[in-house]
């Protein structure tokens, strides 16, 4: 078959794309589910830059959780797996209403091309069939990277018309440090924080992945979501990450026996990394440093576990943003996320300036 014409955009049928010059084959598909899980993982385990982001769980969860299309993009050779670019299609970011959409590797969590072989080839035959996937309704593809080392892309994605932005950032902590020294570069009202909750009647722990236990954290994500006037997640994205309860560490604080709120942390193996990715912590339980707690927590819980980070999670590079600022106290490196957006069209040109009016009102 050849490659998908613009008059198709975003249309989400199977098919194969030849590329005859580098002896690769493409193929646009529009569910994870039509590969296999193992076939699909293998080139993730393989690959230096895939992520827990990239597994085939993680984007199912994504996939049924809320009801996205996707726009996945495999490359074989000689009847091999040797790369995925995994994309779906979402509501634009900041205008959900709007009657056009974003093709996005990957969100939420993190995306990007990862490749065993051949992978000049690949990715440019990748990029070749994406510049026909943004028309229509869909005004531009976003890349969300974990790794810093996508910057290796970035000339070739520039020279294929994607521009990149710093619209958020994380705090790693390097857990091969060892407790002592985290604990001493943490900010001096980070390390009162914990040791006031070691003092007082707050307990953290473990706690199993059931369903009952992510009810549980769930409406109390809810609750936070609600407070800060955010749309959380949907329910059934956490049902389906029940799928992958060996990737997930759901960590819970008890006041008196009450709950008072939990953090639920997503297993990067491959990078080896514990990412932090939802808090909920009901307000009433901040004077007992329950939050501070949690985090000192997984800290520990990662050493113990030999990981080599721990990824506190995404936050605007804004030095006055409350949730920045608690982030730094921990004593992190902060690194940049690296996205890139090549939009098309006027619709993209008009949300483009919108957006850096209303980003240039704020500051």
């Amino acid at each position: 078959m050849g490659l998908l014409s613009r008059d198709t955009l975003g249309g989400q049928v199977d098919g194969a794309f030849g590329a005859p010059e580098s002896a690769l084959d493409l193929r646009v598909c529009e569910s994870v589910q039509s590969v296999g899980r193992e076939r699909w993982n293998a080139v993730v385990e393989r690959a230096s830059r895939g992520s827990v982001f990239h597994r085939h769980e993680w984007i199912r969860a994504v996939e049924s959780g809320f009801g996205y299309d996707a726009c996945h993009l495999l490359v074989e050779k000689d009847g091999n797996l040797i790369g995925l670019f995994p994309n779906v299609l979402a509501p634009l970011d900041g205008a959900e209403q709007a009657p056009f959409r974003r093709l996005t590797s990957l969100d939420p969590g993190f995306g990007g091309p990862i490749i065993t072989t051949d992978t000049d080839a690949a990715l440019r035959t990748m990029l070749s069939t994406l510049d026909d996937l943004v028309a229509g309704r869909t005004i531009v593809h976003e890349i969300r990277a974990l790794d810093s080392s996508y910057l290796r892309y970035n000339t070739l994605l520039q020279s294929h018309g994607y521009e990149p932005n710093r619209r958020r950032c994380r705090f790693l902590l390097h857990l091969s440090r060892g407790y002592d020294d985290l604990l001493s570069r943490m900010s001096r009202s980070r390390r009162k924080g914990v040791e006031k909750g070691r003092d007082n009647d707050c307990e953290v722990s473990e706690t199993e992945i059931t369903r009952d236990s992510i009810e549980r954290f769930y409406r109390a994500y809810e609750d936070v979501m609600d407070r800060v006037g955010t749309t959380p997640f949907p329910f059934e994205f956490f049902e389906e990450l029940l799928e992958m309860r060996d990737r997930l560490l759901l960590v819970t604080a008890r006041v008196d026996g009450e709950y008072a709120g939990g953090v639920l942390e997503i297993l990067d193996d491959e990078q080896s990394s514990v990412h932090g990715y939802l808090a909920a912590i009901p307000k009433q339980y901040y004077k007992h440093h329950a939050s501070e707690l949690l985090y000192d927590y997984v800290v520990r819980w990662g050493i113990d576990h030999g990981y080599d980070y721990y990824d506190l999670g995404s936050t605007k590079p804004d030095y006055d943003s409350g949730q920045f600022q608690y982030k730094e106290g921990f004593g992190g490196q902060v690194v940049p996320t690296l996205v890139w957006e090549r939009g098309d069209g006027s619709a993209w040109d008009l949300f483009r300036r919108c957006r850096s009016l209303y980003l240039k009102h704020l500051g």
